[in-house]
């Protein structure tokens, strides 16, 4: 082993070759000192326009993408809640079990229950770990169904879950998936699919984990019924900063400045105790 180990090398990167504009833009954020260091290690990260910089280095000049950069599948999903809103249908959450899940559920629970009556028209479901696993299933599904659910709206999940929508669909039960796992071949017969992954890997919202898409989905909600929301939807952000870091994601894009506003969230619950976990 330790022959193994006095044989192994070191590869390291060359130095960067990057404008003398950039260290000068760098340097104002550096209190001081040269800047060269820390700009060789901004653009090895890919953060060489002078845009990119500020907004990498301080949230309040980062531009956030809209939740509406997920197209039709946004105004789907919207047109559909607002539909059961009006109706008085009832609503479900189908949740997951892990940190990047159950904070997920706990965003749409506390979003949408922004426009939804918790616990009359707005309910959860969150899977047993051990006897039912990820994703929709069957038995779930008829317990909703049986409580007179009209509308699930997943998260962190359902991306493939092609026989237990149509599941749903024969039972009369409309689905929206909002999630960031492997997405199938064809779309799935849903009213909208929300998932990060149709995006390019370069996008912003490529690498959001399932607790920010459920994020994107609410803030489409207050973006479209500004005057009903009670709650800063700011409010919301602690949570998705414990699900994005929970669940490894890269942190770059609106990954980064919702985990950055999410920290400073997180801050305040020294003073409000908001959630006491």
């Amino acid at each position: 082993m330790s022959e193994s180990i006095s044989q192994s090398q070191w590869q390291v990167l060359p130095p960067p070759d990057f404008p003398q504009w950039f260290i000068e833009a760098v340097k104002s954020y550096t209190n001081g000192s040269s800047g060269h260091y820390a700009a060789q290690l901004l653009w090895q990260r890919g953060i060489r326009e002078e845009k990119q910089l500020a907004g990498f280095l301080n949230p309040d000049l980062y531009q956030p993408t809209s939740p509406f950069d997920f197209g039709q599948e946004m105004k789907w999903a919207v047109k559909r809640l607002r539909q059961a809103r009006e109706a008085g249908e009832k609503v479900a959450i189908w949740g997951d079990f892990d940190a990047d899940g159950i904070t997920a559920t706990s965003v749409l629970w506390e979003g949408l229950g922004q426009f939804f009556w918790e616990h009359q028209q707005l309910s959860y479901y969150i899977p047993n770990r051990l006897t039912e696993s990820h994703g929709l299933n069957c038995p779930g599904i008829d317990q909703l169904h049986a409580s007179g659910v009209k509308l699930i709206v997943t998260c962190d999940t359902g991306s493939t879950n092609l026989k237990e929508i149509d599941y749903a669909h024969q039972l009369g039960m409309d689905v929206i998936i909002t999630d960031h796992h492997t997405l199938p071949d064809d779309r799935p017969p849903v009213v909208s699919i929300i998932n990060s992954r149709y995006f390019a890997e370069s996008h912003p919202l490529f690498h959001l984990s399932g607790v920010a898409v459920a994020y994107k989905l609410v803030e489409a909600m207050y973006q479209r019924l500004p005057n009903i929301p009670q709650q800063r939807l700011e409010g919301l952000l602690d949570l998705v900063a414990i699900g994005l870091i929970a669940d490894l994601v890269e942190l770059s894009g609106d990954c980064r400045y919702l985990a950055q506003r999410g920290i400073e969230q997180l801050k305040q619950q020294l003073k409000t105790r908001s959630r006491p976990g």
